[in-house]
């Protein structure tokens, strides 16, 4: 019997099918650990520069208080705030940088205390009708904080 020879091009098309499953179990794992630190949120301006709300997600039910710390109005609003998050699982605060144009912003950040500290964030939010709100207009969102690994971290 004769051993089995493998071209050269097999074997390139062997290591090429391996990098792209390690690739996609990499990707995979990044995604669901991405999704899973994800938070929602309903915040709106209470006596400003404050804002309370309440809280969901991965932190789990609770409530939100912000402070808005630099507003620059503008065709896009610029926005310097605190955000605490105080949920039945996690807490955190987090130093966020907002951009809104029209009813919708996205958002970008640092967590500077609490779950996951040192982590960036991203997120997004739409403004809203409320009752809750004094002034009826709330703002309704998600903040994504990026695992230390995904960020680069």
């Amino acid at each position: 019997m004769q051993p089995i020879r493998y071209s050269k091009d097999l074997s390139i098309t062997i290591r090429r099918l391996t990098t792209l499953a390690a690739m996609a179990v990499i990707m995979t794992t990044a995604s669901v650990v991405a999704s899973a630190q994800q938070s929602t949120f309903t915040k709106w301006i209470t006596t400003a520069p404050a804002m309370a709300g309440v809280v969901g997600g991965a932190v789990g039910d609770g409530s939100y208080a912000g402070e808005i710390l630099k507003y620059t109005e503008g065709p896009t609003t610029v926005i310097e705030a605190l955000y605490h998050f105080n949920g039945s699982k996690h807490s955190f605060a987090a130093l966020v940088h907002v951009e809104q144009t029209g009813l919708n912003a996205v958002i970008s950040g640092v967590v500077t205390e609490g779950w996951l500290k040192g982590n960036q964030l991203k997120g997004a939010y739409t403004q809203i009708t409320s009752k809750k709100s004094p002034n009826g207009t709330a703002f309704q969102g998600t903040l994504d904080i990026m695992p230390a690994e995904v960020a680069g971290n």
